[in-house]
């Protein structure tokens, strides 16, 4: 009995290793299910469940029966007993006994002494496994003692057997036991489908079944899938025998000698498995019942999994109690998915899970406890029971955390409800109450503010004050317990509703109720402002709400304000004007432009004007007194006021007497002023002169030298009289301040703002309001300042670089030329100058000498040098003027040049020195400067002959550069001609003549293997760049490069490679191929995707192969070149996992690989078998001694081969006809028959032949016959000569070889002859010494050659490293440039192509005719036509250019006489150009006047409209309070015009005469633009002066035009007024009807209050509501649904009922916001009133911007005379480019 050992050998591998497994248990184990999922080992399920095995069928269980075994060799007993009626002994009777429980083998003997046997002739038997639990099945191993069952299925059920489902089908013929079920491989893990694998009749014993359930060739993506977990689960298993094998017996026969040979026996059967603990246990222990001895047994499988996770029950398939915070899930590879513990912060002892809780949380808490203490409630126990708040302070898992509400009842809602917890982003305060409507605190144990006596009967809580809110003490409105108002500080009323008086802004955020309005003693008129904005009442052009500001273009003036400049008084004789320029190492202590120098008896007049206010003033002398130290300085000064007239009588001033007139005054030393006293009064608007004498320097002694600089003469107003500094502390203050800081010193002495004290500034605006009355206008010059706008405090201007004074207005000293862009220092020299002050508009300096000239007095007279000592040019005669500082001379005549004109200019040649004269001539390199073929730069006499010497330029040689150097080309006699540099790219040796053409300059002798007109390519065999002299050898393998295809790429050497060859030497396989070595190119590794193995880095197969022979990386269980094959020694079909090991004998076989089909081994000469272990067919004797049978038996055996061969065809027919019948057989036959037929019928119908058409076929048929005939005589005669020409030419070629030996004869003959005449020559000793020196020579040569050889080589392997080294570098620029060359080598072709197709059309455009090559009229441009053009009949390029050439000539004459017309006009534009200045300023200045008033009357206008629509808006407006109604009512009755009847006529007077004053604009215009006429038509770049002009014309018309307008918006202000009178007094009317709709107005506002009031107690309601209804669907989870609907009913309710309060408290804020809307307006109106007047002032700086025009306007005209040069030379170009087109067509020709 013999049994298959793999199996068996299989089965105590797998039993060992559990063996082992469970005597290592005893260790301790290592954790394996820490934070992944674990899996409990896995073993045999049967072992320890014999008794839960059962079996449908199995002998001699109720009585003893007999069973025979077919070909049972082993004795000659052929039938046996069985007897199963007690369990299986060594000893009878049990030995003989065959239950099922033998399959299980729990040791390990002989597992062939007892098997399981079933009933004789039993075909359908089952056997079954129940299991106490869930289980894993992996898979199943049988060994059978009978024959394998022809059909059987393997089932299992998971639910334990209520429902089934089959694993797999086995039969010998599937088809025929298991029609329904489709047989193949399976293609994925779920796929039931039947084999025949394990069904067939061999062995008879010992053969095995195997069924894994995830088999190992089917990929798996992820084997913790949960469709693998379900295949894998089992309570039970099934195996069905179905069907027995019968060897030919017919079962149906029931005899015994038949039924007793067919039956089923098992050996053994494995259930490999493990528990089912879905990844949440490592190991499984026993169940309770299971005994010691079985729970210890070797490989067996527990059913109870010792669960981790926090998982519970046989499985661990259920959470553990109080870890339910997230569903149960099975472990997954490093998943855990453990259960998580609830969390109920420390309220709860039990939860449950709930799927709707743990959806809603996103799938990361599904936990709800149950029977929350401690007053908590909520999914966690997070949220407070009602009447309770969570302490913010507390822990959530503080016993302690719920405390209940502390609501005073009284003053809270709902039974002091409170609100339960803390969250800011909903606006929740835990512990909050909610308070009646009229009581506030956290408790609701106080009245509002604003509210007082608390009471609980009192729905509202508290009755509210009578005062207002915002202006009692804290806010609170009135005493809480008594209800009495308590005003803030600064409020006022009974009801302290109004601020205190020079107060403002009551507001509920001050403390003091409201704000002092602290207008600005300067700019206010006083202290008092507005009560709501604080806006005071601000002197002109002040502005902000406290008047501190002066408006945009206004400044506050120092008191020096009226500084009159000594310079600008009337001198007498004896004093003198001393500028002083200003220096960065000496501060600014004067103003103005310097000094005037006075002496005794010195009187200087000032004429005073300009003084803004009337009142007492104080003069002030600036001076400095040349010697400072002096103690005395200058006792007698006296001051005398000249009047015009008395002052007014009713003035200030009308008090005066003649005394105050007169002042005396002194000069101190070591001051910079001195301040006159006492004040006197001076008028404003008066001019006064003031006299200031000065008489002896110190009294009684006369002293002609005394002299002081008198700096300016300034009248400043007194302030210590000022109210700013009396009648209160703060002014006081302020004087203290004043004086502590000496602002008044410092102001008077002149000092600059930006070195004054902060405090002295900020007084500066306080001062000036009581003294000017107003703030100033800056008034900046438009020219010297960068901007209009000043400083606000003295208001200095920003002044362009060197302009000075407050308005920027003049230059400094030392400078002069005022403009826009500042004022240019005059730089006098100061030898030459006699200082360094000059002309103010020229800028010319006073110089001190005749002979010395220019601005600054720097230079000297033209035709001297070297100032300031002046010297005579010195030019041989050739010039006039030389440079001032060099004497270089300058504008060198006569074609001479260098520092004294005594040299020729380059190109010329002659000695042109005084007592030489020898004038300049061109130099004949050979054609002269300007010839356009001159080719040297200079040139000489030759002292030898006289002769003329050029300095050939480089290229160029020979006396006059006529020709070219060597390996320059070029034709330099002719024009244009040059000598050009041969281009070969370094590739040739300058050195060597002749290395390029000298005509066209191809290269002739390329160098460095390179080639080409250029030797711009390397030669054929060679790549690199030619240009770098890169070019080497190619080196191609010679395996891999197809040799047919030509050498490598001249630019990246790559080699032609075979197909499937890559590298740049072809010396590699392309990726995924080999074999390079067999030279046609490479193979494909085509390598099994599936039986590689997995490249580690990209997790793909791996595809490459050996470079060498292909063999591919198998995986393990792989082989074959391709690994499409079992591994090597193995055979079948690896896709399936059906491998065996090849059995071929070592000895017999040639190897031991045998087929990798079907197993066979290739066997040596003599042996044969399936395993090459016995004698061959053909062969006798024992093996391996085997003798061939001889001649005889091979042919028999050839004869009965083939006889074989016909017998198993005849079988197959025979089969075949069993199935189908005998018609079958002949059914190919007939269906060709049939259809030969129905071609035959088809041809038929279609020719439709007749009896005279076959009579016809066969007259031809005769004819063809007769043909073939004789082509078959004819054939016959040429083989007959084809016969005989062969004859003949075996015959002539056996005469060559006859020829050929003679030949050779001949030649041996010769040998044998030149061998003894050198034996001859060597017998004699000058022979022998001559062939030494032969023979030594030829050593010599030899030797040479081989250095020189071996030198080749090794440079052939430096370059071939080189080469290499830069083919890797390079080979991509290589191959990308090869692409692009050979794209651009087609555009040229393709391009040629077209250039050939449109030759015709090209001669139509050159040549006129388009006839090609040559027309017989026009010619062509080709070399074999004579000419290209013709006159008129050929319009071609040619032609034209010829007549354009004539065309620019004749222009070129006419431009030449039309130039001098032109700068006869333009000298005429520059006499007209002041004139048209002149006029255009005027007309700007109307312009501007007339803009300025139409602005200004506009302006006007379209307030008083829009007042009036305002007002109008206001009265339609139906509800208003009273005091928006005073207010407009005000606003209307002091709305004015700026203007009356009479200054508007005076306007318009103003403008008419404006206009008139540019009468003569009309014919300026006429002039200049009769001379833009023709200018334009000349030059087409002087029309700028005409554009100005028209310009100026358009300005006239716009005046016109303002003018008009004007009239109209007089006529219209007069109409608007009249409307505002009549609007005023429908405003009155009503009035008085306004004030009863405002009060209907007050009454709805105070009841939409008061429902807002009453809503918002509803949603508190609403909310405590919500709070209660909460609580009962917390504490009653039956009605959790229904209680969840009415909560959000409730909260859509609640948002309604917000949406609604928002929406009524919009309301109410739209009509507050409109009443509001309504007072700014009001008070916009007042402010764009006062503000008209200095709106209009401020458009006058609009007029001053228009003058920067004329700066524009002369420096083109300054432009017009460097045109007319521009366009002489355009021209010039233009005909020079016509000659070079000419030129260029005209060669086409040759």
């Amino acid at each position: 009995m013999k049994i298959n050992l793999l199996s068996y050998f299989l089965i105590y591998l797998i039993s060992t290793s559990f063996l082992l497994n469970s005597l290592n248990g005893f260790e301790e184990e290592a954790d394996l299910c820490t934070d992944r999922s674990c899996f409990p080992a896995t073993g045999n399920l049967l072992i320890g469940r014999k008794h839960q095995l059962s079996a449908t069928s199995t002998c001699g269980l109720h009585r003893p029966g007999r069973y025979c075994i077919v070909s049972h060799l082993e004795n000659p007993e052929k039938c046996f007993k069985c007897d199963s009626r007690q369990p299986w002994s060594y000893v009878e009777p049990g030995n003989v006994s065959h239950r099922i429980e033998n399959v299980v083998k729990e040791n390990y003997g002989d597992r062939t002494q007892n098997w399981w046997q079933s009933e004789n002739g039993v075909q359908n038997v089952s056997i079954r496994l129940d299991l106490e639990a869930e289980f894993h099945f992996t898979h199943l191993i049988m060994v059978f003692r009978s024959f394998r069952p022809a059909a059987m299925f393997i089932e299992r059920s998971k639910d334990f057997g209520k429902t089934w489902s089959t694993y797999r089908y086995f039969a010998y013929d599937c088809a025929s036991s298991f029609p329904d079920v489709k047989e193949g491989p399976p293609r994925n893990h779920k796929d039931v489908i039947c084999t025949k694998k394990y069904s067939d009749v061999a062995p008879s014993t010992g053969g095995e079944l195997v069924y894994k359930v995830v088999s190992p060739h089917i990929r798996t993506e992820d084997p913790y899938a949960p469709d693998i977990a379900e295949l894998l689960k089992i309570t039970n298993l099934r195996i069905n025998f179905t069907r027995l094998h019968s060897l030919g017996d017919n079962l149906l026969d029931y005899r015994p000698e038949i039924d007793e040979k067919y039956w089923y026996a098992v050996y053994e059967i494995v259930v490999r498995g493990s528990c089912s603990c879905y990844g949440h246990a490592q190991r499984c222990v026993p169940v309770g019942d299971e005994t010691i001895l079985t729970a210890k047994l070797p490989d067996m499988v527990h059913g109870k999994c010792e669960c981790t996770h926090n998982t519970k029950g046989m499985n661990c398939d259920d959470c553990e109690d109080f870890y339910n915070d997230s569903p149960w899930r099975p472990g997954i590879g490093d998943q855990s998915n453990e259960c998580k513990r609830c969390e109920c912060n420390d309220h709860a002892t039990r939860c449950h899970f709930d799927w709707a809780v743990y959806n809603a949380s996103g799938f990361s808490s599904g936990g709800v406890c149950d029977d929350c203490q401690h007053n908590t409630m909520g999914k966690n126990c997070e949220q407070c029971k009602p009447n309770f708040y969570r302490d913010p302070q507390r822990s959530i898992r503080d016993p302690y955390v719920c405390r209940p509400c502390q609501c005073d009842r009284s003053g809270s809602n709902f039974d002091g409800i409170c609100e339960g917890e803390e969250d800011p982003e909903r606006g929740l305060v835990a512990g909050k109450c909610y308070c009646k409507s009229n009581v506030d605190g956290p408790n609701c144990d106080r009245c509002k503010n604003g509210f007082w006596e608390m009471r609980k009967e009192d729905p509202d809580g508290c009755r509210p004050c009578s005062c207002n809110l915002i202006g009692t003490y804290g806010n609170e409105g009135c005493d809480k317990v008594t209800g009495k108002c308590t005003c803030k500080a600064l409020v006022m009323g009974e009801q302290c509703d109004h601020c205190l008086q020079e107060h403002y802004g009551l507001s509920v955020d001050d403390p003091n109720g409201c704000k002092p309005c602290d207008c600005d003693p300067g700019g206010a008129y006083d202290n008092h402002c507005d009560s709501a904005e604080g806006m005071c009442r601000c002197r002109p052009n002040y502005s902000g709400r406290r008047c501190n500001t002066t408006e945009s273009g206004y400044f506050c003036p120092f008191i020096d304000k009226y500084t009159f400049e000594a310079e600008f008084s009337i001198l007498p004789s004896n004093a003198e004007q001393v500028p002083r320029e200003y220096s960065v190492d000496r501060p600014w202590t004067w103003t103005g432009e310097g000094f005037v120098r006075v002496h005794e008896n010195t009187n200087l007049s000032f004429f005073v004007e300009g003084l803004q206010k009337t009142g007492h003033y104080n003069f002030v002398i600036r001076y400095e007194l040349l010697d400072p130290n002096d103690p005395i300085g200058w006792e007698d000064v006296s001051l005398t006021i000249v009047r015009p007239g008395d002052p007014s009588p009713d003035g200030v001033c009308a008090n005066i007497i003649p005394s105050d007139d007169f002042l005396i005054a002194r000069l101190p030393s070591r001051s910079k002023f001195t301040e006159i006293m006492p004040a006197v009064c001076l008028e404003a608007g008066v001019r006064y002169e003031i006299r200031l004498n000065f008489g002896e320097k110190r009294s009684g002694y006369p002293d002609r030298q005394a002299q002081a600089l008198i700096d300016s003469l300034v009248i400043a107003p007194q302030t210590d009289t000022l109210e700013l500094f009396r009648g209160s502390e703060m002014n006081e203050y302020r004087k203290q301040i004043y004086d502590r800081f000496q602002c008044r010193a410092l102001s008077l002495s002149g000092t600059p703002a930006s070195q004054m004290p902060l405090p002295c500034l900020d007084l500066v605006c306080p001062m000036n309001g009581p003294i000017v009355g107003e703030a100033v206008s800056c008034d900046c010059d438009l020219t010297g300042s960068t901007s209009g706008i000043c400083n606000a405090k003295g208001g200095q201007c920003e002044c362009k670089p060197n302009v000075v004074g407050r308005r920027c207005d003049r230059c400094a000293a030392g400078t002069y030329g005022f403009g826009p862009s500042g004022c240019t220092p005059c730089n006098c020299d100061s030898v030459g100058a006699l200082s360094n002050a000059c002309d103010k508009q020229s800028g010319q300096c006073v110089c001190r000498e005749r002979g010395i000239t220019g601005r600054q007095c720097d230079q000297c007279q033209p035709g001297f040098w070297n100032f300031p000592e002046c010297r005579t040019c010195q030019c041989n005669g050739h010039a006039s003027i030389c440079e001032q500082r060099t004497g270089a001379c300058m504008d060198c005549r006569n074609l001479t040049d260098g520092a004294h004109c005594e040299r020729c200019v380059d190109g010329y040649y002659g000695d042109p020195r005084l007592g030489v004269g020898i004038p300049c001539k061109p130099c004949p390199c050979p054609g002269g400067p300007g010839s356009g073929y001159q080719h040297a730069d200079t040139c000489y006499i030759a002292p030898q002959n006289q002769s003329v010497v050029c300095n050939c330029k480089h290229g160029y040689i020979g006396q006059y550069c006529d020709q070219c150097q060597v390996n320059f080309w070029g034709n330099p006699r002719e024009i244009a001609g040059s000598c050009e540099k041969c281009h070969c790219h370094d590739n040739i040796d300058f050195n060597v003549p002749n290395s390029c053409d000298p005509m066209t300059g191809d290269c002739l002798k390329c160098l460095h293997n390179t080639g080409g007109d250029q030797c711009q390519h390397c030669l054929e065999g060679f790549f690199g760049d030619a240009r770098s002299r890169t070019c080497v050898r190619c080196v191609c393998n010679h395996l891999g490069t197809n040799s047919s295809a030509g050498s490598c790429d001249r630019v990246t050497g790559q080699c032609p490679c075979f197909p499937n060859v890559v590298g740049l030497q072809c010396d590699q396989c392309a990726p995924l191929h080999y074999d390079l070595a067999s030279g046609r190119g490479c193979s494909a590794c085509n390598c099994d995707t599936n039986g590689v193995i997995v490249d580690p880095n990209t997790q793909e197969p791996f595809l490459k192969c050996n470079d060498i022979d292909g063999q591919c990386h198998c995986k393990p269980g792989r082989g074959g070149r391709t690994c499409s094959d079992c591994q090597d020694l193995y055979w079948g079909d690896p896709v399936h996992g059906e491998c065996q090991r090849c059995e071929c004998d070592p000895y017999g076989s040639t190897t031991l690989q045998c087929h990798r089909q079907n197993g066979t081994c290739i066997c040596k000469p003599g042996s044969g078998g399936p395993k090459c272990n016995e004698c061959a067919r053909g062969y006798t004797g024992q093996w391996p001694h085997c003798q061939a049978c001889g001649e005889c038996f091979d042919n028999w055996d050839s004869i009965l081969q083939g006889l074989r061969v016909d017998l198993e065809r005849l079988v197959e027919r025979a089969l075949n006809i069993e199935d189908t019948g005998i018609s079958s057989e002949y059914d190919e036959s007939f269906i060709q028959m049939e259809k030969q037929i129905e071609e035959v019928k088809r041809q038929l119908e279609v020719v439709n032949i007749t009896k005279e058409d076959l009579d016809n076929l066969r007259q031809q048929m005769q004819t063809l016959q007769k043909q073939i005939d004789s082509t078959r005589d004819l054939l016959s005669e040429k083989n007959q000569r084809v016969t005989k020409v062969s004859t003949e030419v075996n015959l002539m070629e056996e005469d060559i070889r006859v020829l050929n030996e003679s030949t050779r004869q001949i030649t041996q003959l010769a040998d044998n002859l030149t061998a003894k005449a050198e034996i001859i020559r060597r017998g004699d000793t000058k022979g022998a010494s001559e062939i030494l020196e032969e023979s030594s020579r030829s050593s010599a040569d030899a030797e040479r050659r081989i250095g020189q050889q071996l030198e080749i080589i090794s440079q052939s392997e430096t370059d071939r490293l080189k080469a290499e080294q830069l083919l890797n570098e390079h080979k991509r620029d290589f191959d990308r440039q090869y692409d692009e060359n050979k794209a651009r080598l087609s555009e040229i072709s393709q391009t040629i192509t077209t250039i050939g197709s449109s030759l015709s059309s090209l001669n139509l455009e050159v040549c006129g005719a388009e006839t090609a090559p040559c027309d017989p009229i026009c010619g062509g441009p080709g070399p074999k036509c004579s000419q290209c053009g013709g006159g008129s009949s050929c319009p071609g390029s040619v032609s034209k250019a010829a007549q354009a050439q004539e065309f620019a000539n004749e222009a070129k004459e006419k431009v030449q006489a039309k130039r001098k017309d032109a700068e006869e006009i333009l000298k005429n534009i520059r006499e007209i150009l002041p004139k048209t200045q002149e006029a255009r300023q005027l007309t700007e200045k109307a312009l501007d006047k007339a803009k300025q008033e139409a602005e200004r009357i506009n302006t006007t206008r379209n307030d008083l409209l829009k007042q009036i629509n305002e007002t109008k808006e206001f009265l339609e407006a139906e509800k208003h309070r009273p005091e928006d109604i005073r207010q407009k009512i005000n606003l209307i009755l002091n709305t004015t015009i700026p203007f009356n009847e009479e200054q508007i006529r005076e306007l318009s007077e103003n403008i008419r005469q404006k206009v008139s004053e540019a009468k003569d604009t009309d014919k300026i215009l006429s002039e200049t633009r009769g001379n833009k006429t023709t200018a334009l038509n000349l030059q087409k770049r002087a029309e700028s002066a005409s554009l100005r002009a028209g310009t100026i014309q358009n300005i006239t018309m716009t005046i016109k035009e303002a003018l008009e307008n004007a009239t109209i918006a007089q006529s219209s202000a007069e109409s608007t007024l009249n409307e505002i009178n009549e609007a005023i007094e429908n405003a009155k009317t009503k009035m008085s009807k306004t004030e009863g709709d405002f009060n209907i107005v007050e009454g709805r506002a105070k009841e939409a209050l008061e429902r807002l009031q009453k809503l918002q107690n509803v949603t508190d309601h609403l909310k405590a509501e919500y709070i209660k209804i909460t609580s009962t669907t917390k504490m009653a989870s039956q009605n959790a649904n229904n209680a969840n609907k009415i909560v959000k009913e409730i909260e859509d309710k609640h948002n309604n009922l917000k949406e609604k309060y928002s929406q009524i408290v919009t309301l109410l804020e739209e009509k507050e916001n409109g009443n509001e809307e309504r007072n700014k307006r009001a008070e916009n109106l007042r402010k764009r009133s006062t503000e008209l007047l200095s709106k209009i002032k401020r458009s006058k700086e609009e007029k001053k911007s228009l003058l920067q025009r004329n700066d524009a306007l002369e420096v083109e005209l300054e432009n017009y005379r460097k045109t007319l040069s521009q366009l002489n030379t355009q021209i010039d170009e233009v005909s020079a480019d016509i000659d070079k087109k000419m030129e260029f067509h005209q060669s086409c020709d040759t």
